[in-house]
């Protein structure tokens, strides 16, 4: 199993498989398996950090929109350079499902 400190990814952009920037990391979603912290989902975006901090993008200008965080598979972002996390799809087949 391969280990990522998280910290150092969030301070690179992550892209997309066709070199787009898809936003930073800002969260995670995650649960403890077997005694290990276990990875389900990354959350990308300015969206995701407002999430993080428990803010709605909506209240804190008064829009009746809501806008969700990029919300990406554990296993469908590579980490094999953790200096350049890439989504193993295009943004647009992540937005519209496999």
């Amino acid at each position: 199993m391969r280990q990522v400190h998280l910290q150092k990814m969030v301070r690179h952009p992550v892209r997309d498989r066709n070199g787009k920037v898809a936003g930073r990391i800002h969260s995670v979603h995650a649960e403890i398996r077997g005694g290990e912290c276990v990875i389900l989902e990354w959350h990308l975006g300015p969206s995701a950090m407002l999430e993080r901090l428990g803010i709605s993008a909506a209240h804190l200008v008064g829009w009746p929109l809501k806008r969700e965080p990029l919300r990406v598979p554990w296993n469908e972002l590579d980490l094999s350079d953790p200096d350049r996390p890439r989504l193993t799809r295009s943004i647009e087949e992540l937005h519209h499902g496999p």
